[in-house]
């Protein structure tokens, strides 16, 4: 019974890992070389650029993101409402556009995908924000379709901020670096 067991769990642990991957990950509007020389240094250049590497961007840029065209839009210090009160010293709210450029339909979360952190390294995930939020960036997307939202973040005030996005099944992350003199 102990044997049919471990071989239960290593063979459900095999498939879990096999389903986890790399992102491929590259800037929007990147211009490709398509050239191709049987030179072994050529070989050795084009697996690297193979490999996803974090993106570090900047308010209004896009990154491909596995078949997904991720654009931050803008971000922004809000009030909050009547009801909203920063724990911590104000809100940021972060605006995104999703494209989906795959054949397949896809979700997107801004719980699992997107956070946010300061200067001094410390994360933070989303929170709620009653007002001041136009919709929420979650949702699925259909092939060849759009997902705009925006993300609220309870976070202290830091000269930088830094918007990553990643998938939590593989490995890879954009990066948008966001001064604090640009939040609108």
């Amino acid at each position: 019974m102990k044997k049919v067991l471990f071989l239960s769990f290593t063979m459900m642990l095999i498939f879990m890992l096999a389903a986890c991957g790399e992102s491929e990950i590259k800037e929007a509007d990147a211009d490709t070389d398509t050239e191709s020389t049987n030179d072994d240094s050529s070989e050795e250049k084009n697996k690297e650029e193979e490999k996803p590497k974090t993106q570090n961007l900047a308010i209004g840029d896009a990154v491909e993101f596995d078949g997904m065209k991720i654009t931050l839009n803008e971000a922004r210090i809000e009030p909050g409402g009547d009801f909203d009160e920063p724990q911590e010293e104000q809100f940021v709210v972060v605006n995104l556009t999703a494209e989906n450029n795959t054949e397949e339909e896809q979700t997107m979360s801004s719980i699992m995908n997107v956070e946010l952190k300061d200067a001094d390294g410390y994360a933070y995930t989303t929170t709620i924000l009653t007002e001041g939020v136009k919709a929420q960036f979650d949702g699925s997307i259909e092939p060849g379709g759009k997902l705009r939202g925006e993300i609220p973040f309870d976070v202290p005030k830091s000269d930088t901020y830094e918007l990553h996005f990643s998938d939590p099944f593989k490995s890879g992350k954009a990066i948008w670096k966001i001064p604090s003199d640009q939040l609108q």
